[in-house]
């Protein structure tokens, strides 16, 4: 592990990776580029080997998919491992006890590792993240319509989850957590710049509306899908 650490520290230390992260005006990302790539490389490879892997997996049901489906199937592979990482990994932050006093500005070294750079929003950052439990759901719900299992029991289980979770986390968690943010931000929010205040509004309210309409289709989604059979006259 110290042979991995080093060679870590060596790879920060470069020269080339220094003045370039400087000269974009970046200069804290020197400290993490080689974690940068070796995620984005990790994820371009398991994209490009999911099609090998699912052929094996899924066989005919597989390979009869078009060029784009397949596209789609890699790229759902790589949404899914991200979001399943991201969920399990925030999950600790939301119980911090450093966090917990100051959602603002509180710092915890374990969050900062997670997904921050610049120790700034770390439990709210983390209860957003949360949104991308439903992600895991619509993933297995789009796999299931294109290995033919549209209808069946198993993606009524899988859908009525997704709507739970929908629910629960992204419409009534994220308007509650959302709305103390904002409070937080009011009241004690001063480290924070008018600007990056007026953008996290912005963006937070569009994400917001955005779930709602979403949610919206989604049900109607969930209803075409399982209609009742209906029975002709005689």
């Amino acid at each position: 592990m110290s042979l991995v650490i080093d060679y870590y520290q060596q790879l920060v230390d470069l020269p080339a990776a220094q003045n370039t992260c400087s000269l974009i005006g970046l200069p804290k990302l020197a400290s993490y580029w080689p974690a940068i790539m070796a995620i984005a490389v990790f994820f371009q490879v398991l994209r490009l080997s999911s099609n090998t892997l699912s052929s094996c997996l899924f066989g005919k049901k597989f390979d009869v998919l078009t060029p784009r489906q397949k596209y789609d199937w890699g790229v759902r592979v790589v949404s899914q491992v991200h979001a399943v990482s991201v969920v399990i990994l925030s999950v600790p932050i939301l119980f911090k006890e450093e966090l917990i006093k100051d959602p603002l500005y509180g710092f915890d070294a374990y969050s900062a590792w997670v997904y921050s750079i610049k120790p700034s929003l770390q439990y709210y950052g983390a209860s957003f993240i949360m949104f991308e439990t439903s992600t895991i759901f619509l993933n297995i719900n789009w796999w299931m319509d294109k290995l033919g299992l549209t209808g069946s029991r198993l993606q009524f289980y899988n859908a009525s989850a997704l709507l739970f979770l929908y629910l629960t986390i992204r419409i009534m968690f994220g308007t509650y957590m959302s709305y103390h943010m904002f409070e937080d931000l009011k009241a004690k929010g001063s480290q924070t710049p008018a600007v990056l205040y007026y953008f996290y509004r912005i963006a937070n309210h569009s994400i917001l509306v955005l779930s709602y309409y979403w949610f919206y289709l989604m049900i109607n989604a969930v209803r075409k899908r399982f209609q009742p059979a209906k029975t002709k006259a005689d």
